[in-house]
């Protein structure tokens, strides 16, 4: 809870993406080094396989998302 409270505050969200955050919180806590299993991560535990970082950005971060031109819609009528 604590983690999440810290990523709420620290990009000043509002509370509607709190259920968000903590599962954000949860997923990344699974993937961190843990003192419960020595040498190894929880997911790593749980499923006998190393996790990967690689698809993991900044929290809270803009990001944009591509529409290719035929499926994009003119709504202004312009």
């Amino acid at each position: 809870m604590e983690m999440a409270r810290s990523m709420v505050k620290e990009k000043s969200m509002p509370n509607t993406f709190w259920a968000k955050v903590i599962y954000t919180a949860i997923y990344i806590l699974n993937r961190c080094p843990s003192k419960a299993v020595q040498d190894k991560t929880l997911i790593e535990a749980w499923s006998g396989r190393k996790p990967s970082a690689k698809h993991l950005r900044v929290f809270g971060s803009i990001y944009y998302i591509h529409v290719p031109d035929q499926m994009r819609q003119n709504i202004l009528g312009i």
